[in-house]
Formats: structure tokens, C-alpha cells, sequence
């Protein structure tokens, strides 16, 4: 009986390497419309370059504005944390000049008109004044490159600035073609307005993935509720409750990563890049 046993597993085939992987077509389709609805959704394009999204190239330095010092450090710290996690630039000096702003206010408005007053190309509103509609709200200063390399800042071009004839249209240095715009968005400022009544008794880490993923990217914002787990969800009422997340889902984590792996070229495909690296 040794004997045959041994003989039995010496004619056992031997498995080398790693087994193969099986692909669903049919699955991967289904991650291709998924991530092409949140980066529809939950992605704001440029301003003025179609289909360009901004992201940040200078290093980040988040501030926070009316927490305890201990509570503030926790809330940078985390948006640090996730920067460098899907590849965003961090500026690791203390202090370092911010150009990231998180103000929490009992009083939202006031706190955006002042804003408003002091420095409005960082709460760009057009003709009208800047109005708070969310809970969180974000306001994104961008520039947009030309292929000279000289920066503008990025504001819609029916937006009558008094530098601008109206009758005239911006006037950028420019190689387009067929799959070139000549020209992309960097992020150049985020100010994020938090109203502290609607945040009470979330723990920090909530807060800070919420904020993370309004500052690393340009987010979309009309407070509809997404159809998949994502923090986005957090701050909207009547959304499913297995959409709503308490940290960074796997959809965040893909979206932001696939921003920021993308080439930094001008071109249009820029949106079915972002598009297959989230898939993936």
C-alpha cells in the first residue's frame, strides 16, 4: 500500500508559476459604464478647454480654518495622506503656503462673501454673487496652459472680466488638432466652505476623506446622490445606505488615482484615459 500510494503521488502533474486568470468580458464592460458615469458625475471638466481635466502639478498644502489646532493637524494630515496615495504632489515642508483652504463656519454665507470681497478669483462666480447651496461646498481657481507654457487663469469665456472686450475672445498660444486642445488645466486653488452644524458628531475621518476627494480633484457638484458606494454620498440625504460611505470606497481610491495617472498632455482623449485606468 506504500508503495502504490507513493507511485500515485509521484504521477500527480506539478503546478508552476501562477495560475491563469479568467476575464468576464461581460464584467469588464460593466467596470467600463461604471467608470465612465462617475467620471461624468463626479468629475467637473475645465472651464474653457474641452475635455481637459485639471489636477493639481504644484505640490499640496491644506489648511484648515476654525478647528482646534489638534483637530485641524488630523484633517491636513489625512488629505496628505490620500494625496500621496493616488499620486498627487504634497509639499512636505511645515509650514508651507497653502493653496488648499478649509473654513469651518457656523455661518457659511457670511464667511463666502467675505472671501468674496478680499480675493474673488478664489470663489469665481461670474456676475452673480457666490451663493452657498451645500452643506461642504468647493470653489476651484485653475490655470490653463498653452503650449508656449504661459499661464491664464481658467474662467468661462462669457464671463466679462474688465481687462476683456466683450466682443473679443481670449487669445491663447495653441497646437490643436483633431486629438490636441494645445492646452491643459492645472488646479491653482481650492477654498471649501464646511457649515459646522452639518458636520457635528462626525468623527474627523469622515470629514477628512470627504475633503480629500473635493480638493484633489474639481468635484461636480449638485447635490444629486451617486449610485454606488462612494463618500460623495456622505453630506446628501435620501441617497441608498449602501451608497453611503464613512471612508475612501474603492470608487474614490480608482477615480482619484486614474486622474493623476494619466499623461499630462493636451490632448482630447484626456476623459477615455481617466476613463480605462479607473476600469483597471
Amino acid at each position: 500500500l506504500l508503495g502504490t500510494g507513493s507511485a500515485l503521488a509521484q504521477a500527480q502533474p506539478q503546478v508552476l508559476g501562477e495560475p491563469e486568470t479568467v476575464y468576464s468580458d461581460a464584467q469588464r464592460q460593466i467596470d467600463l459604464d461604471h467608470s465612465r458615469r462617475v467620471v461624468e458625475t463626479m468629475l467637473a471638466p475645465s472651464f474653457s478647454i474641452d475635455g481637459q481635466y485639471a489636477r493639481w502639478k504644484q505640490p499640496i498644502c491644506p489648511h484648515v480654518y476654525g478647528l482646534t489646532p489638534v483637530a485641524a493637524y488630523i484633517v491636513e494630515r489625512r488629505i496628505r495622506d490620500v494625496a500621496a496615495r493616488v499620486g498627487a504632489p504634497v509639499d512636505r515642508q511645515d509650514p508651507c503656503i497653502p493653496n488648499i483652504g478649509i473654513i469651518f463656519s457656523a455661518q457659511p454665507q457670511a464667511s463666502l462673501t467675505s472671501i468674496a470681497t478680499a480675493r474673488p478669483f478664489l470663489v469665481q462666480g461670474g456676475s452673480q454673487k457666490p451663493q452657498v447651496r451645500y452643506p461642504v461646498q468647493a470653489w476651484y481657481a485653475t490655470f490653463k496652459t498653452d503650449s508656449d507654457g504661459f499661464k491664464t487663469i481658467d474662467i468661462p469665456w462669457e464671463i466679462t472680466e474688465p481687462w476683456r472686450d466683450e466682443n473679443s475672445y481670449p487669445q491663447v498660444a495653441a497646437n490643436l488638432s483633431r486629438l490636441h486642445t494645445g492646452q491643459t488645466a492645472e488646479m491653482a486653488a481650492a477654498t471649501v466652505l464646511v457649515d459646522t452644524g452639518a458636520v457635528t458628531g462626525m468623527s474627523l475621518g469622515e470629514v477628512g476623506d470627504y475633503l480629500a476627494v473635493m480638493t484633489l480633484a474639481q468635484a461636480s457638484q449638485y447635490g444629486a446622490c451617486q449610485p454606488m458606494a462612494t463618500i460623495a454620498n456622505l453630506m446628501l440625504k435620501g441617497c441608498d445606505p449602501a451608497d453611503v460611505t464613512r471612508d475612501l470606497s474603492h470608487v474614490d481610491i480608482a477615480l482619484l488615482t486614474a486622474l493623476y495617472q494619466v499623461p499630462d498632455i493636451p490632448e482630447k482623449l484626456q476623459k477615455q484615459r481617466i476613463v480605462g485606468a479607473m476600469r483597471r
